[in-house]
Protein backbone atom coordinates (compact mmCIF):
# COMPACT_ATOMS: atom_id res chain seq x y z
CA UNK A 1 0.00 0.00 0.00
CA UNK A 2 1.20 3.33 -0.75
CA UNK A 3 1.38 5.84 2.41
CA UNK A 4 0.42 8.98 0.18
CA UNK A 5 -1.50 9.26 -2.28
CA UNK A 6 -2.90 11.99 -4.07
CA UNK A 7 -2.32 15.63 -2.58
CA UNK A 8 1.21 14.24 -2.06
CA UNK A 9 3.23 12.28 -4.43
CA UNK A 10 0.66 12.48 -7.20
CA UNK A 11 0.55 16.25 -6.65
CA UNK A 12 3.72 17.59 -6.17
CA UNK A 13 5.63 14.89 -8.80
CA UNK A 14 3.44 13.94 -11.23
CA UNK A 15 0.49 16.46 -11.62
CA UNK A 16 1.57 19.17 -14.21
CA UNK A 17 2.03 22.75 -12.18
CA UNK A 18 0.05 24.81 -14.55
CA UNK A 19 -3.57 23.74 -13.01
CA UNK A 20 -2.44 24.63 -9.34
CA UNK A 21 -2.01 28.40 -11.04
CA UNK A 22 -5.67 28.65 -11.81
CA UNK A 23 -8.12 30.39 -9.21
CA UNK A 24 -9.59 28.67 -6.46
CA UNK A 25 -12.52 27.03 -6.85
CA UNK A 26 -15.75 28.58 -5.28
CA UNK A 27 -17.26 26.56 -2.58
CA UNK A 28 -20.48 25.60 -4.74
CA UNK A 29 -22.54 22.98 -2.59
CA UNK A 30 -22.38 19.57 -0.87
CA UNK A 31 -21.49 16.41 -2.63
CA UNK A 32 -22.29 14.16 0.07
CA UNK A 33 -22.49 14.09 4.00
CA UNK A 34 -20.76 10.73 5.35
CA UNK A 35 -21.73 10.68 9.65
CA UNK A 36 -22.21 14.70 9.57
CA UNK A 37 -19.05 15.02 8.15
CA UNK A 38 -19.47 16.99 4.43
CA UNK A 39 -17.41 15.98 0.89
CA UNK A 40 -18.19 19.42 -1.16
CA UNK A 41 -18.10 19.90 -4.30
CA UNK A 42 -14.79 21.62 -4.67
CA UNK A 43 -13.07 18.42 -3.14
CA UNK A 44 -14.36 16.58 -5.81
CA UNK A 45 -13.49 19.02 -8.12
CA UNK A 46 -9.86 19.90 -7.28
CA UNK A 47 -9.66 16.00 -6.83
CA UNK A 48 -10.74 15.81 -10.50
CA UNK A 49 -7.73 18.53 -11.39
CA UNK A 50 -4.92 16.07 -9.41
CA UNK A 51 -6.19 12.79 -11.96
CA UNK A 52 -7.40 15.07 -14.98
CA UNK A 53 -4.45 14.36 -17.20
CA UNK A 54 -5.02 10.79 -17.16
CA UNK A 55 -8.72 10.78 -17.93
CA UNK A 56 -9.15 10.28 -21.71
CA UNK A 57 -10.66 13.20 -22.90
CA UNK A 58 -9.94 15.47 -19.75
CA UNK A 59 -13.19 15.47 -18.92
CA UNK A 60 -15.25 15.11 -16.20
CA UNK A 61 -18.14 13.18 -17.09
CA UNK A 62 -20.93 11.79 -14.71
CA UNK A 63 -19.02 8.55 -14.15
CA UNK A 64 -15.70 10.24 -13.36
CA UNK A 65 -17.50 12.03 -11.25
CA UNK A 66 -19.66 9.20 -9.34
CA UNK A 67 -16.33 7.38 -9.27
CA UNK A 68 -14.40 10.18 -7.37
CA UNK A 69 -17.02 10.93 -5.22
CA UNK A 70 -17.04 6.80 -4.10
CA UNK A 71 -13.40 7.31 -3.62
CA UNK A 72 -13.60 10.52 -1.73
CA UNK A 73 -16.83 8.81 0.52
CA UNK A 74 -14.56 5.24 1.54
CA UNK A 75 -11.99 7.55 2.17
CA UNK A 76 -13.69 9.35 4.60
CA UNK A 77 -15.40 6.09 6.24
CA UNK A 78 -12.03 4.67 6.87
CA UNK A 79 -10.72 7.56 8.73
CA UNK A 80 -13.53 7.85 10.97
CA UNK A 81 -13.28 4.20 11.60
CA UNK A 82 -9.47 4.63 12.41
CA UNK A 83 -10.60 7.70 14.96
CA UNK A 84 -13.68 5.78 16.26
CA UNK A 85 -10.99 2.42 17.67
CA UNK A 86 -8.87 4.94 18.76
CA UNK A 87 -6.00 5.01 16.03
CA UNK A 88 -4.20 8.48 15.98
CA UNK A 89 -1.32 9.88 13.17
CA UNK A 90 1.38 10.89 15.47
CA UNK A 91 2.91 14.54 14.41
CA UNK A 92 6.18 12.71 13.96
CA UNK A 93 4.74 10.53 11.42
CA UNK A 94 2.98 13.32 9.72
CA UNK A 95 6.03 15.70 10.09
CA UNK A 96 8.24 12.54 8.67
CA UNK A 97 5.92 12.43 5.77
CA UNK A 98 5.92 16.10 4.68
CA UNK A 99 9.76 16.22 5.43
CA UNK A 100 10.12 13.01 2.84
CA UNK A 101 7.94 15.26 0.30
CA UNK A 102 9.92 17.99 0.56
CA UNK A 103 13.40 16.15 0.35
CA UNK A 104 11.75 14.45 -2.97
CA UNK A 105 11.42 17.66 -4.12
CA UNK A 106 14.92 19.40 -3.22
CA UNK A 107 13.36 21.22 -0.42
CA UNK A 108 13.56 21.98 3.06
CA UNK A 109 9.94 22.54 4.89
CA UNK A 110 10.10 26.01 4.66
CA UNK A 111 10.63 25.66 1.29
CA UNK A 112 7.73 23.17 0.73
CA UNK A 113 5.28 25.50 2.59
CA UNK A 114 6.35 28.30 -0.01
CA UNK A 115 5.94 25.69 -2.90
CA UNK A 116 2.47 25.09 -1.38
CA UNK A 117 1.36 28.69 -0.91
CA UNK A 118 2.75 29.73 -4.16
CA UNK A 119 -0.15 27.82 -5.65
CA UNK A 120 -2.60 28.29 -3.50
CA UNK A 121 -2.70 25.41 -1.38
CA UNK A 122 -3.40 25.64 2.61
CA UNK A 123 -0.45 23.78 4.45
CA UNK A 124 -3.11 23.23 7.48
CA UNK A 125 -4.97 21.56 5.07
CA UNK A 126 -2.31 19.59 3.07
CA UNK A 127 -1.19 18.60 6.32
CA UNK A 128 -4.86 17.22 7.35
CA UNK A 129 -4.58 15.45 4.30
CA UNK A 130 -0.99 13.75 5.20
CA UNK A 131 -2.81 13.17 8.60
CA UNK A 132 -5.69 11.06 6.73
CA UNK A 133 -3.80 9.21 4.40
CA UNK A 134 -1.28 8.14 7.35
CA UNK A 135 -4.79 6.75 9.07
CA UNK A 136 -5.88 5.06 6.22
CA UNK A 137 -2.79 3.06 5.37
CA UNK A 138 -2.67 1.90 9.30
CA UNK A 139 -6.34 0.99 9.97
CA UNK A 140 -5.80 -0.94 6.99
CA UNK A 141 -2.92 -2.53 8.26
CA UNK A 142 -4.87 -3.36 10.91
CA UNK A 143 -7.75 -4.84 9.72
CA UNK A 144 -5.52 -6.84 6.79
CA UNK A 145 -3.62 -8.49 10.07
CA UNK A 146 -6.58 -9.10 12.42
CA UNK A 147 -8.35 -10.92 8.99
CA UNK A 148 -6.26 -12.68 7.41
CA UNK A 149 -4.02 -15.78 8.88
CA UNK A 150 -1.82 -18.07 6.39
CA UNK A 151 -1.44 -21.49 7.63
CA UNK A 152 1.94 -23.18 7.67
CA UNK A 153 0.57 -25.90 5.27
CA UNK A 154 -0.94 -22.70 2.87
CA UNK A 155 3.07 -21.89 2.91
CA UNK A 156 4.66 -25.31 2.33
CA UNK A 157 2.00 -25.54 -0.69
CA UNK A 158 2.78 -22.42 -2.04
CA UNK A 159 6.45 -23.13 -1.75
CA UNK A 160 6.39 -26.53 -3.49
CA UNK A 161 4.59 -25.03 -6.28
CA UNK A 162 6.63 -21.93 -7.03
CA UNK A 163 10.02 -23.67 -6.25
CA UNK A 164 9.98 -26.59 -8.93
CA UNK A 165 10.34 -23.89 -12.13
CA UNK A 166 13.85 -22.16 -10.47
CA UNK A 167 14.94 -25.85 -9.78
CA UNK A 168 17.43 -25.62 -11.86
CA UNK A 169 18.90 -22.36 -10.76
CA UNK A 170 19.69 -23.93 -6.87
CA UNK A 171 23.43 -23.38 -6.51
CA UNK A 172 25.45 -26.03 -4.56
CA UNK A 173 28.96 -25.77 -3.23
CA UNK A 174 30.68 -29.11 -3.70
CA UNK A 175 34.11 -30.49 -2.65
CA UNK A 176 35.81 -32.66 -5.45
CA UNK A 177 38.30 -35.97 -5.43
CA UNK A 178 39.21 -37.54 -8.61
CA UNK A 179 41.11 -40.48 -8.81
CA UNK A 180 41.97 -41.24 -12.76
CA UNK A 181 41.09 -44.04 -14.51
CA UNK A 182 44.77 -45.09 -16.20
CA UNK A 183 44.46 -48.14 -14.69
CA UNK A 184 40.65 -48.73 -14.06
CA UNK A 185 40.73 -51.99 -11.08
CA UNK A 186 43.65 -50.00 -9.54
CA UNK A 187 41.71 -46.46 -9.49
CA UNK A 188 38.37 -48.03 -8.22
CA UNK A 189 40.56 -49.96 -5.30
CA UNK A 190 41.86 -46.33 -4.83
CA UNK A 191 38.63 -44.46 -4.26
CA UNK A 192 37.01 -46.87 -2.10
CA UNK A 193 40.17 -46.61 0.53
CA UNK A 194 39.62 -43.22 0.41
CA UNK A 195 36.20 -43.52 1.09
CA UNK A 196 36.23 -45.63 4.08
CA UNK A 197 38.71 -42.75 5.40
CA UNK A 198 36.36 -40.06 5.23
CA UNK A 199 33.95 -39.10 8.05
CA UNK A 200 34.14 -35.49 8.19
CA UNK A 201 34.52 -32.82 5.83
CA UNK A 202 37.77 -31.99 7.32
CA UNK A 203 38.88 -35.73 6.28
CA UNK A 204 38.12 -34.81 2.66
CA UNK A 205 40.03 -32.39 2.53
CA UNK A 206 43.02 -34.52 4.08
CA UNK A 207 42.28 -37.04 0.73
CA UNK A 208 42.05 -34.29 -1.70
CA UNK A 209 45.14 -32.79 -1.05
CA UNK A 210 46.99 -36.22 -0.45
CA UNK A 211 44.98 -38.20 -3.91
CA UNK A 212 42.63 -36.17 -5.86
CA UNK A 213 43.81 -35.58 -9.88
CA UNK A 214 41.29 -32.84 -9.85
CA UNK A 215 42.17 -29.13 -10.69
CA UNK A 216 41.01 -28.29 -7.20
CA UNK A 217 43.06 -30.80 -5.17
CA UNK A 218 45.63 -27.95 -4.04
CA UNK A 219 42.24 -25.92 -2.33
CA UNK A 220 41.55 -28.99 -0.85
CA UNK A 221 38.86 -29.99 -4.11
CA UNK A 222 36.66 -26.40 -3.37
CA UNK A 223 35.04 -25.96 -6.23
CA UNK A 224 32.92 -22.85 -4.95
CA UNK A 225 29.38 -22.13 -5.55
CA UNK A 226 27.86 -23.57 -8.44
CA UNK A 227 24.81 -23.34 -10.45
CA UNK A 228 23.40 -27.09 -10.53
CA UNK A 229 22.77 -27.09 -14.52
CA UNK A 230 26.80 -26.02 -14.80
CA UNK A 231 27.77 -29.49 -12.75
CA UNK A 232 28.47 -32.52 -15.18
CA UNK A 233 24.38 -34.44 -15.49
CA UNK A 234 26.66 -37.70 -13.24
CA UNK A 235 26.69 -35.50 -10.67
CA UNK A 236 23.05 -33.30 -10.69
CA UNK A 237 21.87 -37.43 -10.59
CA UNK A 238 23.70 -38.24 -7.56
CA UNK A 239 22.72 -35.33 -5.56
CA UNK A 240 19.09 -36.13 -6.10
CA UNK A 241 19.70 -39.54 -5.20
CA UNK A 242 22.21 -39.85 -2.67
CA UNK A 243 21.63 -37.99 1.11
CA UNK A 244 25.21 -36.83 1.43
CA UNK A 245 27.24 -35.16 2.42
CA UNK A 246 29.41 -37.97 1.26
CA UNK A 247 28.74 -38.76 -2.47
CA UNK A 248 30.04 -41.45 -4.54
CA UNK A 249 31.59 -42.96 -5.66
CA UNK A 250 30.67 -42.07 -9.32
CA UNK A 251 32.45 -43.21 -12.54
CA UNK A 252 33.20 -41.49 -15.50
CA UNK A 253 35.18 -41.81 -18.58
CA UNK A 254 37.48 -39.68 -16.92
CA UNK A 255 38.03 -41.92 -13.68
CA UNK A 256 36.22 -42.33 -10.28
CA UNK A 257 34.58 -39.26 -8.45
CA UNK A 258 34.15 -38.16 -4.81
CA UNK A 259 31.36 -35.50 -4.15
CA UNK A 260 31.56 -33.46 -0.50
CA UNK A 261 28.14 -31.34 -0.35
CA UNK A 262 29.15 -28.65 1.62
CA UNK A 263 26.40 -26.34 1.28
CA UNK A 264 23.26 -25.31 -1.39
CA UNK A 265 21.02 -22.51 -1.74
CA UNK A 266 18.84 -20.43 -3.69
CA UNK A 267 19.59 -17.74 -6.03
CA UNK A 268 18.15 -15.27 -3.90
CA UNK A 269 20.29 -16.48 -0.93
CA UNK A 270 19.92 -14.18 2.08
CA UNK A 271 23.01 -14.17 4.42
CA UNK A 272 22.93 -13.12 8.02
CA UNK A 273 26.01 -12.03 10.38
CA UNK A 274 25.87 -14.45 13.32
CA UNK A 275 28.05 -14.62 16.28
CA UNK A 276 29.37 -17.41 19.07
CA UNK A 277 29.48 -16.30 22.10
CA UNK A 278 29.75 -16.95 26.17
CA UNK A 279 29.20 -14.96 28.66
CA UNK A 280 28.92 -14.01 32.59
CA UNK A 281 26.62 -11.95 34.52
CA UNK A 282 26.49 -10.86 37.88
CA UNK A 283 23.35 -8.95 39.12
CA UNK A 284 23.10 -6.61 41.52
CA UNK A 285 20.38 -7.60 44.69
CA UNK A 286 19.27 -7.07 48.24
CA UNK A 287 22.63 -7.64 50.00
CA UNK A 288 24.61 -6.58 46.68
CA UNK A 289 24.94 -2.63 45.88
CA UNK A 290 25.33 -2.17 42.00
CA UNK A 291 28.58 -0.76 43.27
CA UNK A 292 29.50 -3.85 44.88
CA UNK A 293 28.49 -5.81 41.84
CA UNK A 294 30.36 -3.85 39.67
CA UNK A 295 33.87 -4.88 42.02
CA UNK A 296 32.61 -8.91 41.68
CA UNK A 297 32.58 -8.22 37.92
CA UNK A 298 36.30 -6.93 37.52
CA UNK A 299 37.64 -9.23 40.10
CA UNK A 300 35.98 -11.81 37.89
CA UNK A 301 37.37 -10.09 34.68
CA UNK A 302 41.07 -10.04 36.46
CA UNK A 303 40.49 -14.30 37.36
CA UNK A 304 39.68 -14.96 33.35
CA UNK A 305 43.41 -13.04 32.46
CA UNK A 306 45.32 -15.72 33.89
CA UNK A 307 42.58 -18.95 33.20
CA UNK A 308 42.15 -20.33 30.11
CA UNK A 309 38.92 -21.93 30.78
CA UNK A 310 36.03 -19.36 30.53
CA UNK A 311 33.72 -21.73 30.71
CA UNK A 312 34.55 -23.03 33.97
CA UNK A 313 34.81 -19.67 35.57
CA UNK A 314 30.72 -18.95 34.01
CA UNK A 315 29.89 -22.15 35.80
CA UNK A 316 31.64 -20.61 39.09
CA UNK A 317 30.42 -17.07 39.04
CA UNK A 318 27.29 -16.39 36.49
CA UNK A 319 24.39 -15.77 37.68
CA UNK A 320 22.14 -16.02 34.41
CA UNK A 321 20.51 -18.96 34.88
CA UNK A 322 19.65 -20.19 31.19
CA UNK A 323 23.52 -20.36 30.65
CA UNK A 324 25.18 -21.05 33.80
CA UNK A 325 25.33 -25.11 33.36
CA UNK A 326 26.34 -24.50 30.09
CA UNK A 327 29.54 -22.57 30.79
CA UNK A 328 28.01 -18.74 29.45
CA UNK A 329 27.43 -20.77 25.84
CA UNK A 330 24.91 -18.46 24.07
CA UNK A 331 25.08 -20.30 21.22
CA UNK A 332 25.26 -18.53 17.81
CA UNK A 333 23.87 -15.07 18.52
CA UNK A 334 21.73 -13.31 15.56
CA UNK A 335 21.32 -9.66 15.41
CA UNK A 336 18.39 -8.06 17.51
CA UNK A 337 18.25 -10.57 19.86
CA UNK A 338 20.57 -9.20 22.43
CA UNK A 339 19.84 -5.55 24.12
CA UNK A 340 21.89 -2.96 22.26
CA UNK A 341 24.56 -2.52 24.54
CA UNK A 342 25.43 -6.14 25.24
CA UNK A 343 25.26 -6.53 20.52
CA UNK A 344 27.41 -3.43 20.96
CA UNK A 345 29.96 -5.03 22.95
CA UNK A 346 29.64 -8.78 21.29
CA UNK A 347 30.54 -6.25 17.51
CA UNK A 348 33.64 -4.77 18.77
CA UNK A 349 35.23 -8.08 20.54
CA UNK A 350 37.40 -10.08 18.03
CA UNK A 351 37.14 -13.27 18.14
CA UNK A 352 39.19 -15.48 21.05
CA UNK A 353 39.02 -11.93 23.16
CA UNK A 354 37.09 -11.76 26.30
CA UNK A 355 35.33 -8.45 27.05
CA UNK A 356 35.89 -6.05 29.87
CA UNK A 357 32.90 -5.68 32.37
CA UNK A 358 29.95 -3.74 30.52
CA UNK A 359 26.85 -3.05 31.85
CA UNK A 360 23.19 -3.72 30.93
CA UNK A 361 19.48 -3.24 32.49
CA UNK A 362 20.52 -6.74 33.61
CA UNK A 363 23.63 -6.11 35.32
CA UNK A 364 27.36 -6.49 34.86
CA UNK A 365 28.48 -8.52 31.77
CA UNK A 366 31.59 -10.06 30.21
CA UNK A 367 31.47 -12.18 26.87
CA UNK A 368 33.78 -14.17 25.18
CA UNK A 369 33.57 -14.38 21.28
CA UNK A 370 34.45 -17.89 20.05
CA UNK A 371 33.17 -17.26 16.11
CA UNK A 372 31.38 -15.81 13.72
CA UNK A 373 29.53 -16.74 10.56
CA UNK A 374 27.39 -15.99 8.01
CA UNK A 375 24.10 -18.23 8.09
CA UNK A 376 22.11 -18.59 4.93
CA UNK A 377 18.33 -17.76 6.25
CA UNK A 378 17.10 -18.06 2.38
CA UNK A 379 14.43 -20.33 3.88
CA UNK A 380 13.09 -18.08 6.32
CA UNK A 381 13.15 -15.20 3.84
CA UNK A 382 11.04 -17.64 1.23
CA UNK A 383 8.64 -18.01 3.61
CA UNK A 384 8.16 -14.64 5.03
CA UNK A 385 7.98 -13.71 0.82
CA UNK A 386 5.26 -16.52 0.43
CA UNK A 387 2.72 -15.36 3.15
CA UNK A 388 3.37 -12.19 1.85
CA UNK A 389 2.29 -12.91 -1.46
CA UNK A 390 -0.44 -15.07 -0.16
CA UNK A 391 -1.73 -12.47 2.17
CA UNK A 392 -1.55 -9.96 -1.11
CA UNK A 393 -3.89 -12.24 -3.33
CA UNK A 394 -6.62 -12.29 0.03
CA UNK A 395 -6.11 -8.56 1.19
CA UNK A 396 -8.36 -6.86 -2.01
CA UNK A 397 -11.47 -8.98 -0.84
CA UNK A 398 -11.26 -8.75 2.66
CA UNK A 399 -10.87 -4.79 2.24
CA UNK A 400 -13.74 -4.80 0.08
CA UNK A 401 -15.76 -6.44 2.37
CA UNK A 402 -14.63 -4.77 5.28
CA UNK A 403 -15.54 -1.03 3.31
CA UNK A 404 -18.98 -2.50 2.45
CA UNK A 405 -19.44 -3.38 6.32
CA UNK A 406 -18.21 0.22 7.04
CA UNK A 407 -20.91 1.62 4.42
CA UNK A 408 -24.07 -0.42 6.00
CA UNK A 409 -23.31 0.86 9.54
CA UNK A 410 -22.46 5.04 8.68
CA UNK A 411 -25.23 7.49 7.44
CA UNK A 412 -24.08 8.35 3.40
CA UNK A 413 -26.27 11.02 1.84
CA UNK A 414 -24.97 11.42 -1.55
CA UNK A 415 -26.81 14.51 -2.93
CA UNK A 416 -27.89 14.80 -6.37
Amino acid sequence: MKLLSFFTLILLTVVPATWLHAAPIKIDGISAIVDSQPILQSDIENRFEIVKERIPGGVMTDNIYRQIQNQMIEETLQVNHARKVGMRAPSSDVDNAILGVAKNMNLDLQGLKTVLASKGIDYARYRDQIEQEILINNIKRDIIRKRIVISDQEIDDYLSSSTSASKEKQQVRLRHILVRANNPEQAQTDINRIVQVIKTEDDFIQQALENSDGQFAIEGGDLGWRPMNQLPPLFVRAMETEKGPLIGPLQSNAGFHLLWLVDQRSPDVTLQQQTKARHILVRPNEIRTLSQTKDLADEIYAKLQTSTDFATVAREFSEDQGSTLQGGDLGWVTPGTMVAEFEAMMDQTDIGDISKPFRTQFGWHILQVEGRREADISDRVKRTNAERALTAQKQDLVLSNWLDELRADAFIDIKQ
